[in-house]
């Protein structure tokens, strides 16, 4: 295995500033909000049109949409899913979500501050599960149905009628079937057979990046054994941190062959670091993450990344207002209602793109922070 010349660590510090300061940012990226980093923000971050959603519309639903911030592409896409379909049904939908994922009281005053305006459902996000069991029960006092999106794993405590998700563990062990694949094409032999140097770029502290780490592992051990994750930090989901974190890492390993964010933001943010330091992404080193935002397609279609999980994010906000306008019908629902994932390449972007990948949600497992695969292995 070819090694680059040892980094100073001068050189370090210069990248993580100038990746900061915006000179390697691509022309694909996000919105400034999905960029910043959570102490930026303001102190709550609303969807723009949410301030307009003060009295639900004539004749129309009103109802709660809580992500855990909006300082992720994913999150922000999964509003527009959520808004465009409220729109077609004629219901007024209310975004309101805390400045960071992080702030986990924030997130229970949102959810209780909603209740209050009078919502007739709401659907939550929670990286915190027991702060927001907190809001759970709030909603259970007053009578208003709660769901829980992009989250599949039952509360301790207090009734949600639906949990709408993937299955992150299976969907991180897909991803690094094709990472083994891209690993075992650099060095011109056999995923079996192949040997290399994965870091992972963890996010916050939650079931999130223990399912997608526990996952991704699993899927290295099983497809090729003889790569080496030689380390694992947090980038707290976010891109300007990712960089900090690669850069750093490549200090102590600089031919580390694959970046893994559990999140795209934060490999984008290693592929970015990478870059500055000359090395060249699907050449050199790889960036693979999970998500399937679209700053990530399109750095995926210039071929400035190498693989997401697509877990079409905007489809999953469209589930959330069906699946209320279903519990509004009467109509009986799954407790977990699993939504797709799929490995996105340059080979299949455009029929993601086009949803021909998305298939219909159906009624799936439960997944517990117990580092076992959400599906019973048979």
């Amino acid at each position: 295995m070819q090694h680059k010349p040892f980094l100073s660590l001068f050189s370090v510090v210069l990248i993580i500033a100038m990746v900061i300061s915006g000179c390697a940012a691509p022309a694909a990226a996000p919105a400034p909000a999905a960029q910043a980093p959570a102490a930026e923000a303001p102190a709550e971050a609303t969807q723009p049109a949410a301030e307009e959603a003060a009295a639900p519309a004539e004749g129309g639903h009103y109802v709660g949409f809580v992500p855990p911030a909006l300082t992720s592409p994913f999150h922000v896409a999964m509003v527009d899913g959520a808004t465009a379909r409220s729109k077609e049904l004629g219901w007024t939908l209310d975004v309101q979500a805390p400045a960071s994922e992080g702030d986990f009281q924030a997130f229970v005053t949102t959810v209780q501050q909603l209740l209050e305006k009078g919502v007739e459902a709401i659907s939550i996000n929670p990286i915190g599960t027991d702060s927001a069991i907190t809001a759970v029960k709030a909603a259970n006092e007053k009578g208003i149905p709660i769901l829980a999106h992009n989250f599949i794993t039952p509360f301790a405590e207090g009734e949600v009628v639906a949990y709408i998700g993937y299955d992150q563990w299976g969907g991180a062990e897909k991803l690094a079937a094709y990472t083994c694949e891209l690993i075992a094409k650099k060095y011109n032999t056999t995923p079996a057979e192949t040997k290399g140097k994965v870091f992972i770029l963890l996010g916050i502290d939650s079931i999130f990046s223990h399912r997608r780490t526990g996952g991704f592992k699993a899927g290295l051990a099983k497809n090729c054994p003889n790569v080496e994750v030689v380390g694992e930090q947090t980038a707290e989901w976010l891109r300007t941190k990712g960089s900090e974190v690669a850069a750093i890492a490549l200090q102590a390993n600089p031919d580390i062959d694959v970046f893994y964010g559990n999140s795209d933001e934060m490999a984008i943010g290693a592929a970015l670091a990478a870059e500055q330091l000359g090395l060249q992404i699907n050449k050199d080193f790889f960036a693979v993450g999970i998500d399937g935002n679209q700053p990530t397609l399109d750095l995926l279609r210039e071929g400035k990344f190498s693989a997401t999980l697509g877990v079409d994010p905007v489809r999953m906000g469209v589930t959330v207002i069906d699946t209320m306008q279903k519990i509004f019908n009467g109509e009986e629902v799954p407790q977990i209602i699993l939504t797709p994932s799929v490995v996105v390449t340059p080979e299949n972007l455009q029929d993601y793109l086009d949803g021909k990948l998305w298939t219909e949600p159906v009624a799936g497992f439960p997944e517990y922070d117990n580092d076992l695969p959400t599906v019973p292995e048979e």
